[in-house]
């Protein structure tokens, strides 16, 4: 029995214009954030969820909190759907990163999956965690439909686990704030139900990626 799981990546935050690196910081929505938050809610009304799951950082939390205000539902709060563990990156612009932490900025740039972020953790880490926390909460609800709210790595990892495509691989993927990705699991398989759906975004907009990078990376 498939469990559905509707991954929502968090809505826009000041951070997410500005390009500086939230990591695991507390930074909550913009005004167009909640924007999103509040017509992923509208739109999400009619779909019948059994449960929400969200990471515990606030822009997840409030995203998630505008959804189930139409829905009733209780937020389960996850720490293993934060979005990568930046460490000493976090709180800088991109440039700042470059000139200040020259070693960490360059395990990010370079897509480096094995070393850790001084202070933080590596990518393969952060996908071994969200995928296992995807992974239960697919055991926990078989053959249901879950929500689950989180950001744009953890999200990423997702789309990487539902496509067999190697961690070391880089990916060109949208990763758009407020969009919503449906992947389903059957015990150990996953595979890639939709992607990218803004639609209910069309009269506020969404970034789909910072700045010009490589729409796989994180912020």
């Amino acid at each position: 029995m498939s469990t559905q799981i509707v991954l929502i990546r968090h809505g826009e935050t000041d951070w997410n214009v500005e390009g500086r690196i939230q990591g695991h910081l507390q930074i909550p929505l913009n005004r167009r954030g909640r924007a999103q938050a509040e017509a992923l809610g509208t739109h999400l009304q009619g779909t019948r969820f059994d449960a929400v799951y969200s990471s515990d950082l606030l822009r997840a939390l409030q995203t998630a909190q505008a959804i189930v205000r139409h829905s009733g539902h209780e937020i389960r709060e996850d720490m293993r759907l934060r979005e990568w563990d930046l460490g000493v990156l976090a709180g800088l612009r991109r440039t700042q990163a470059e000139h200040d932490q020259p070693r960490a900025a360059r395990i990010r740039r370079d897509y480096l999956v094995d070393e850790p972020i001084p202070g933080g953790e590596s990518i393969r880490q952060r996908f071994a965690r969200v995928t296992a926390a995807v992974s239960d909460i697919a055991v926990r609800h078989r053959g249901e439909c879950v929500l689950v709210v989180s950001h744009g790595g953890p999200i990423g990892d997702c789309y990487r686990r539902a496509t067999g495509n190697r961690i070391e691989e880089r990916m060109k993927i949208d990763l758009f704030n407020a969009s919503i990705n449906q992947v389903y699991i059957d015990s150990d398989d996953w595979s890639l139900a939709s992607w990218a759906q803004i639609d209910h975004l069309a009269a506020i907009g969404s970034l789909p990626n910072w700045e010009g990078r490589s729409k796989n990376e994180d912020s």
